[in-house]
């Protein structure tokens, strides 16, 4: 059995940074975001490859992480200080929502009439959470 980082590496295929802020943005991003069904973490868009398991990924988070399945909202800055990296934790929180483990909330999900700068702003204040459904 791997580690929740090598599952979440191994399984989740990243799309390009779209907050316009990263000195390594590539121009249009949004031409450069995974293919099929996607979870929009307002960041960049993430999918699913090499068809991860669900019951092997919830079993690493549950083992490692116990607090995630409270039914509270866990935001990706909490997530990032449990796994060591934000983007991994915007990758996890995404891998979860698509294996259907917990809902993602983020502003493109919940308030997509929002202007972009708006919903930018709010994720990079934290706005983008997990919440077990248990």
């Amino acid at each position: 059995m791997s580690s929740i980082t090598e599952f979440i590496e191994n399984h989740v295929q990243r799309g390009a940074c779209t907050c316009g802020k990263c000195v390594d943005a590539v121009d249009n991003p949004e031409s450069k975001q995974p293919e099929g069904h996607t979870c929009d973490l307002t960041f960049f868009k993430v999918a699913t490859r090499d068809d991860p398991d669900k019951a092997e990924f919830e079993k690493l988070a549950r083992d490692k992480f116990p607090q995630w399945f409270d039914g509270k909202e866990h935001s990706y800055i909490e997530v990032g200080g449990d796994l060591g990296d934000q983007g991994l934790a915007l990758m996890c929180i995404g891998l979860g929502f698509l294996l259907g483990v917990w809902k993602a909330l983020s502003p493109n999900i919940m308030m997509p009439f929002l202007p972009e700068a708006l919903r930018q702003q709010m994720a990079g204040r934290g706005m983008v959470f997990l919440q077990a459904t248990e």
